[in-house]
């Protein structure tokens, strides 16, 4: 049996889609929010009568945008994750998108004790350009107000977006630190079907270059640094004992249960997918009444995922946890790999991890350990 479980809540709602986003979300209404959330609290209830076994330490409810759902349904929500889980709660994560009504106050009392702010940006060319729904000050304002609840807020940003430099890029990090002890910093990634590819195709803007969105990230990872965020993954910063104790189950490989339309969920060999579809899902398409997509991992790719989720990570693949985990000598099995990586690779007792410099070459380095 797990030692603890992760809870992930899927809330699908925008107002409307950011052009870089490809993720699943709908427009809401009264109708579609009341039928959502029955379908949800019934996958939770299911949910916990096979999988109450362990406690639940951490929750995150993201979407979309969470609070769209209401105060009513995210009531609900948590409700029917006391009465179905034993909840030892230790990080409780709620997503929020500046230019909302956000009922900071509510979410405390609800149990939640972290807020993660979409920010992306404070420069307003680069916002519009991306689609976003706020501007800077409406940004600023948000943070503000998150800070006056709660003590650990972290603030999402986003690198090599249309207009973006490396002065803007350092100047969105130096206006959200005083409010925040965490901040995560993605490189913009594009699939072909999101708004801003077809921008692009139009010619209506340009992305920065490789190179200059490297560069973004670099000022971006050494300022942080400067001021007490450490890097504990590729994209996340944060002060010590602020790193997000949900995303590192993640990276850990531990196991998360996942509800709602489009949420993943892993459990001992098998990983679940639920449909990216609210008409399948209210249909009772869900991982909680055992319908959800199901795949089972492995050993040799679930040792893989180990390694490569790991190698993301500051603190390393733990060898000797490897090894007890999937039954085989790790120097042996990934001889052809730790060879050819002998100068990208730092070996520090039991850890083995990525050099501080190479870190993201992350993606090219994890493919060597597929031999």
């Amino acid at each position: 049996m797990t030692t603890n479980r992760g809870v992930y809540i899927h809330i699908p709602f925008c107002k409307k889609k950011c052009a870089y986003c490809d993720f699943y979300s709908v427009s809401p209404d009264t109708d579609i929010i009341l039928r959502y959330t029955d379908a949800l609290c019934e996958e939770i209830r299911a949910g916990g009568d096979k999988y109450a076994d362990a406690p639940v330490n951490t929750l995150y409810i993201g979407g979309g945008t969470p609070v769209l759902a209401g105060e009513r349904a995210l009531e609900r929500i948590v409700r029917a994750l006391e009465d179905s889980f034993k909840l030892e709660l230790e990080e409780f994560t709620v997503e929020l998108n500046p230019d909302d009504d956000n009922p900071y106050a509510f979410l405390k009392e609800l149990g939640v004790n972290r807020v993660s702010i979409g920010v992306q940006s404070v420069t307003d060319e680069v916002l519009r350009a991306a689609g976003r729904r706020h501007d800077g000050v409406a940004a600023i304002r948000a943070l503000e107000s998150a800070n006056k609840y709660f003590d650990n807020v972290s603030a999402d940003l986003m690198l090599g977006l249309p207009f973006q430099t490396v002065a803007s890029a350092t100047d969105s990090v130096n206006t959200v630190l005083p409010y925040v002890k965490h901040v995560s910093a993605y490189m913009l990634k594009l699939s072909r079907s999101v708004p801003m590819s077809a921008a692009l195709a139009r010619g209506e803007y340009t992305l920065p270059d490789d190179d200059l969105t490297v560069d973004m990230y670099e000022a971006v990872f050494a300022l942080l640094g400067e001021r007490g965020f450490a890097r504990y993954e590729i994209s996340n910063f944060a002060l010590p004992g602020y790193e997000s104790k949900h995303n590192l189950k993640y990276w850990r490989r531990e196991e998360y249960l996942g509800f709602g339309a489009a949420a993943h969920s892993q459990t001992g060999d098998f990983r679940y997918a639920n449909p990216a579809s609210l008409k399948d899902y209210i249909a009772g398409k869900r991982f909680g009444n055992g319908t959800a997509s199901r795949e089972k991992i492995g050993a040799d790719e679930a040792a893989f995922e180990y390694v490569m989720l790991g190698l993301r990570t500051a603190e390393g693949v733990d060898v000797a946890a490897c090894e007890a985990r999937f039954g085989f000598d790790f120097d042996e099995r990934f001889a052809g790999a730790l060879h050819r990586l002998r100068d990208v690779l730092v070996r520090e007792g039991n850890r083995l991890r990525i050099r501080d410099d190479m870190l993201l070459l992350e993606s090219a380095v994890a493919l060597e350990f597929m031999d």
